[in-house]
């Protein structure tokens, strides 16, 4: 099954560096998207693998994390920080 690009709601808002809770917005929307679901419904506590996140979807948010904070993402950056929540706070810390 072919996946399509995601539009995503937060680029347009963001700052040049965005802080923690701006990356979590982004984060959930995206999930949110991708998944199908209410943004609401997204736990920024639950990993990324109790999503159903495939290496394929962790990629491609990645990647499309990376074009929206504009600086370079390891591929496995959902691996080593396995939440919203904890993702959200590394990458604060990192732009």
């Amino acid at each position: 099954m072919e996946t399509q690009p995601l539009s995503n709601p937060a680029r347009k808002t963001a700052a040049v560096h965005p802080h923690e809770a701006e990356i979590q917005e982004w984060l959930i929307a995206y999930l949110a998207q991708l998944l199908d679901i209410r943004p609401d419904k997204v736990d920024i506590a639950i990993p990324f693998e109790r999503y159903g996140l495939d290496s394929s979807a962790s990629i491609g948010m990645t990647g499309d994390l990376e074009a929206w904070l504009g600086c370079e993402l390891d591929p496995a950056l959902l691996y080593d920080y396995q939440t919203i929540e904890i993702l959200a706070r590394h990458l604060a810390g990192r732009v």
